[in-house]
């Protein structure tokens, strides 16, 4: 407990200004520092949101992507085990399937030959879906694209499927686009929000979420929508996009298009290689209510400031009335270094009062006498000190160690657990064991040990002085059994 520090400053009134100047100085600083840097934690705090939305809309969409797989995976499942020996036979079957929001169902042969409308065969030459459908294994999914029958965006997923006498071929179920659009739809704070779908590798965004609500469903450019973007934040503008191309999970950018800041965040998509949710926040949209949060931020630390002169007047005044007895106060033993028993007696109070369950430890160095008087006094405060740097080693966090006399030591700890203490107890008995005092005395010494009475707070007693003598008490039945041993009183 090195309390050297504290005694300075209670013992002069200089430290008192001191302080007051550091803390005016330091809350100042504090007041000036929020006020210039404001403008960036609204920014930020704008990212975060935008972060939170787009995690949450990417989730989502992740959710009902993984839904639709099932639901391929399910009937393609199904029709598997009914054993089909033509695709003609399971396309008859397949245009009997009706699914919420599923637009067209059908059928690629073993050698490329799809069975269904023939709008639905343009679409797979225009939009090289044959190639996504080879990719499935067992489930490959095509990105969004605009189906001519109905006018709207699509998406289609691809499933395995064995039939006949192992003949391989792939079932198809094309979706509506928009049921994903009103996933991210339902995620939306303000209207000022906007949510788009991009696919990183053509910079192509899809809205879903924004101000002009006839715009949901539209298709643009991300690189020719930012065209407006200010010319000093096009480069940051281009990392993030950077970030996209590469893959990486998620990315944030902040830009400003004439007087607006915007916030812009991506997240990966997780069953939609590529494509990525953006969520962009205009700043205006949590300013107002971030500048009110600003002003009552400063009002508390006014107020705090008030509150924290008055309690440094308190501890001066306090501290000058107990400054004769702190002044007077030896903290350590001047030979071991450990707490005299004056300084252990004062921080043993506290530290029970703050305690759930603690344990006391009485230590008394076995034929130490005996020691100091046939070798002399250096070979005792010898043994003293190795004894207490042992103690000291095996007990040192949350724990207080004192030389209450001659060679006698307490130390209190805070205790999780009896077999904790007992293990720290076994170990510091090894350690005196191994205590060395030198050749010529070695040879005539038997092995260092010490005996040790245990009490613990407060199943066996509730204040410091009964749990010393209950301590005390167990350290005498050490002795009367022969020494070298440590006992909890019972």
């Amino acid at each position: 407990m090195d309390s050297k520090n504290e005694l300075k400053y209670l013992k002069g009134g200089k430290y008192f200004y001191i302080t007051l100047i550091i803390c005016l100085i330091v809350f100042l600083g504090a007041i000036t520092f929020l006020i210039s840097a404001f403008n960036r934690l609204i920014v930020q705090h704008d990212e975060k949101l935008s972060g939170e939305i787009c995690t949450i809309v990417s989730e989502k969409m992740s959710n009902s992507l993984l839904f639709m797989t099932d639901s391929a995976l399910e009937v393609s499942s199904v029709l598997s085990a009914q054993k089909f020996n033509s695709p003609e036979e399971i396309y008859e079957v397949l245009k009997t399937y009706k699914g919420a929001q599923i637009i067209s169902i059908g059928f690629i042969d073993e050698n490329g030959k799809i069975y269904s409308s023939e709008s639905e065969e343009e679409e797979f030459e225009k939009w090289n879906l044959l190639e996504t459908a080879k990719k499935a294994a067992p489930v490959s999914i095509s990105a969004p694209y605009r189906s001519k029958k109905i006018g709207q965006p699509v998406i289609t997923f691809f499933t395995d499927f064995e039939y006949g006498t192992s003949k391989h071929g792939y079932m198809f179920m094309t979706y509506l686009f928009s049921s994903l659009q009103e996933v991210a739809a339902t995620q939306s704070l303000t209207n000022d929000i906007e949510i788009w779908l991009m696919d990183a590798k053509s910079s192509n965004i899809i809205q879903c979420v924004g101000s002009d609500e006839h715009a949901s469903g539209s298709w643009a450019n991300a690189y020719l929508a930012m065209q407006n973007i200010n010319p000093e934040d096009k480069a940051d503008f281009d990392r993030w996009h950077d970030r996209m191309t590469q893959g990486a999970t998620n990315a944030a950018v902040s830009y400003k298009i004439e007087d607006t800041i915007y916030s812009q965040f991506c997240s990966a998509i997780e069953y939609m290689p590529g494509w990525y949710v953006v969520v962009r926040i205009p700043g205006n949209v949590l300013s107002a209510t971030m500048q009110i949060f600003r002003n009552y931020v400063i009002l508390f630390i006014l107020v705090l400031l008030v509150i924290v002169f008055i309690l440094v007047s308190i501890m001066y005044i306090s501290g000058k009335r107990e400054n004769l007895m702190l002044s007077q106060l030896s903290i350590n033993d001047p030979l071991t270094g450990v707490l005299n028993r004056r300084a252990f007696e004062l921080a043993a109070e506290q530290m029970l009062s703050d305690s759930k369950e603690a344990a006391i430890m009485f230590f008394d160095i076995d034929y130490f006498k005996q020691v100091n008087d046939a070798f002399g006094h250096d070979a005792g405060d010898k043994l003293l000190v190795a004894f207490s740097d042992a103690l000291k080693k095996n007990f040192s966090e949350n724990c207080l160690v004192s030389r209450f006399g001659g060679d006698e030591f307490i130390v209190l700890t805070n205790m999780k657990s009896k077999d904790q203490v007992t293990e720290r107890l076994q170990q510091a008995t090894e350690d005196v064991h191994a205590i060395k005092l030198g050749d010529d005395i070695q040879d005539k010494v038997s092995v260092i040990s010490f005996s040790a009475g245990v009490a613990s707070y407060p199943k066996d007693a509730s204040s410091l002085l009964d749990l010393q003598k209950c301590a005390d008490a167990a350290l005498y039945t050490v002795k009367e059994r022969g020494r070298n041993a440590y006992l909890w009183y019972s």
